[in-house]
């Protein structure tokens, strides 16, 4: 079964970067939607397998985004990282907006953006069944569903950090989408990764999830650690303390998905669509600013099976591409080679 919800609520504040990934969804009954200038929003959910094979007993949140006035040119499913929900693509401050999801919508995308299980509205089973397989299978029924709502539109994968290594992996074993774009993430490691792990601990002792049911093993960024996400010349102080109150939860499996793919690159041999691969030029979990042609030019390699492959350096931005206040240049990118691609 699957419904959607007015979402009418007002979205957290949240400040933020860090690892990241999302959801899976479906859209049954129609409701009233929120809409704003060129787009309308509404919650889609969906019961959806743990395996893809298995009994429906999860339920799987999104927000999906549809343009009012100009042409749809096709679909994107956006996948946040760990410790992110969809809030990672439509982040409220106070100084409003900061979303790519809702600007993808306005140039003519069907957007949604992804909880993935564990994070947001979606179920959250026990950590040790959240990793990259997981993620993976119910991301490929959301696939299912969108291609049987919206007959003949292409669809891409917009990953970002965690989410984009559930996207690579979604692609190469399901070979259902047109195109990946995958964001925050490359096949190397630079000195930034101790920093990220010192910031992470246990998701029970922190107080920002005080009297809610936590599965164990569940890790979360530690309190006012998220600037590390960012960089910090080209990053609003609104936007990371908006981010830092709507921090989710990680697992170990996630993490070691993560560094699986990272390190071995098993998924990205297979990815067969389109890839464009987009990294924040001081992203230093990644590579030393010393060492970016580098790293840049041998990220190529990494999908060998792709008829195409783009990896592009976003000046003025960290690991949280879509966060910081050239967010909107990062969006274009996409959009516009997605067009060409479509």
């Amino acid at each position: 079964m699957s419904s959607d919800k007015p979402r009418n609520r007002t979205a957290r504040l949240t400040a933020g970067a860090a690892f990241a990934a999302l959801l899976v969804t479906a859209q049954g009954a129609s409701a009233v939607p929120d809409r704003g200038p060129g787009y309308t929003l509404h919650t889609i959910t969906q019961k959806v397998s743990l395996t893809g094979s298995g009994p429906a007993d999860q339920t799987l949140s999104a927000v999906k985004y549809r343009p009012s006035h100009a042409r749809v040119k096709g679909i994107q499913v956006m996948i946040p990282g760990v410790t992110y929900d969809h809030r990672y693509f439509d982040l409220h401050t106070n100084r409003g907006w900061i979303s790519q999801a809702r600007e993808a919508a306005k140039d003519g995308w069907i957007t949604v953006a992804v909880d993935r299980l564990g994070t947001g509205d979606s179920s959250s089973p026990a950590a040790d069944q959240l990793n990259g397989t997981t993620h993976s299978a119910t991301i490929h029924q959301l696939i299912s569903r969108l291609r049987s709502d919206h007959k003949g539109l292409p669809i891409a994968l917009v990953g970002h950090s965690m989410g984009s290594v559930v996207a690579i992996q979604e692609a190469a074993s399901y070979k259902d989408v047109d195109a990946v774009v995958v964001t925050g993430f490359m096949h190397h490691t630079g000195p930034g990764r101790l920093l990220f792990n010192a910031a992470m601990h246990p998701a029970a002792e922190d107080a920002a999830f005080a009297g809610r049911a936590i599965p164990d093993g569940s890790l979360t960024t530690r309190d006012g650690m998220r600037h590390l996400f960012y960089w910090p010349f080209n990053a609003d102080l609104s936007t990371v303390k908006a981010d830092d109150k709507v921090k989710q939860i990680a697992t170990l499996g996630e993490f070691t998905s993560f560094e699986d793919e990272q390190n071995d690159g098993t998924y990205g041999k297979n990815v067969n669509v389109p890839v464009l691969s987009l990294v924040g030029r001081h992203d230093d979990l990644y590579f030393d600013p010393a060492d970016l042609n580098t790293t840049l030019k041998a990220e190529t390699a990494a999908y060998p099976a792709s008829p195409d492959v783009d990896v592009k350096s976003i000046p003025g931005a960290g690991h949280d591409l879509a966060l910081q206040r050239n967010a909107d240049s990062t969006t274009n990118i996409i959009n516009k080679w997605l067009s060409r691609k479509f």
